[in-house]
């Protein structure tokens, strides 16, 4: 039987760098051109539905949180090579004013130099941007969006986009080094020196848990001097197990179960009217995902794509479809599509 998978990328970049490099890109897409066929997701859709089986191996490429960089670099690509992809834009992180910029169809068009295309920044800065101003010029546009879609089918990506704590457990403590973008949510403010890290997830996946207000004031109210004993962490551990009987606040299922359903059908509703299309396939944050999530999302989307690393069987769940995550060098692109052949 013939293989059908799903790969998906986050940003493509002018020079080598933190991700894929748009030249690099480009020969991946010729070989998906040369021996696959390249589908769309509701090819996948009725791929599993139906249980007929294709004549030859498929794929459907996918694009995770919107940056402009797919609409800079991919897009001309794969327009240039007559293929389709999905692009699963954050909707909150979208910029809702009407300007598109320069791609590589200017470029190739003689009309703006290489240098004058956009410089993608990294996924952590472009999300950090956001959540410290409410927006970042790393994201696409509604325009650009728009501009895409003879090529690129659009599916839901929720709006939050965060990870959360969910657990009491410190695993760790902040120290300037270990941080993740998304702590500045999870925190509910800047991450400070010696705030308790705590285990986390996709905010839809999970009870949410944040940390007390006590707890970051006693953390801030340390001296600086506090913070240069070689054991701090040890120390500090010990001081917040013996100041305070718990830790965070933390949200009850059922609070969760709404917020989830409020934050999905409010997405999708904003997506579909800002675009003026209906959304069938939604892609789960970071790719983390629950029963109770799941059960969620069906109300709202016929498919949902994970990132576990499987080819697709006629069985397949719709709502826990897997994908394979595309990493920036050649090589891997191509262990990804051996292990698409032999993952079922």
């Amino acid at each position: 039987m013939a293989e059908v998978f799903v790969i998906y990328y986050h940003k493509i970049l002018p020079k080598w760098g933190f991700d894929v490099y748009y030249k690099t890109f480009e020969r991946e897409v010729k070989i998906l051109k040369s021996f696959y066929n390249v589908i769309t997701l509701d090819d996948v859709y009725d791929y599993i539905k139906s249980g007929k089986t294709p004549d030859k191996p498929s794929v459907a490429i996918t694009f995770d949180d919107g940056y402009v960089d797919n609409f800079v670099y991919a897009y001309p690509i794969l327009k240039k090579h007559g293929l389709k992809a999905t692009i699963f834009p954050i909707v909150s992180r979208l910029i809702k004013k009407d300007f598109v910029r320069p791609t590589l169809f200017d470029y190739w068009e003689g009309k703006v130099s290489f240098n004058q295309l956009h410089q993608p920044k990294t996924m952590a800065d472009a999300n950090l941007e956001y959540l410290k101003y409410g927006h970042s010029q790393d994201f696409l546009t509604v325009e650009e969006l728009n501009k895409m879609r003879d090529v690129f089918d659009i599916g839901g990506h929720a709006s939050i986009h965060s990870r959360v704590f969910y657990s009491d457990e410190i695993v760790d403590f902040y120290d300037g080094k270990n941080g993740h973008w998304s702590f500045l949510y999870a925190y509910e403010e800047d991450p400070q020196i010696g705030f308790p890290i705590f285990p986390s997830l996709n905010n839809l996946a999970v009870e949410r848990s944040f940390v007390k207000k006590e707890v970051k004031e006693y953390i801030k109210s340390l001296d600086k001097s506090f913070f240069n004993q070689k054991n701090w962490k040890d120390i500090l551990r010990q001081k917040i197990k013996e100041t305070f009987s718990s830790l965070v606040n933390v949200e009850s299922k059922e609070e969760r179960k709404n917020r989830v359903y409020q934050e999905l059908k409010q997405s999708k509703e904003e997506l579909q009217n800002l675009l003026g299309i209906k959304i069938r396939h939604f892609a789960y944050p970071f790719g983390h995902y629950d029963d109770v999530l799941v059960d969620i999302t069906k109300n709202f989307f016929d498919t949902a794509f994970t990132t576990e690393k499987k080819a697709i069987k006629v069985n397949t769940d719709l709502h826990k479809i897997p994908r394979f995550a595309i990493a920036k060098d050649f090589t891997s692109f191509l262990a990804v599509l051996g292990k698409a052949k032999f993952k079922k």
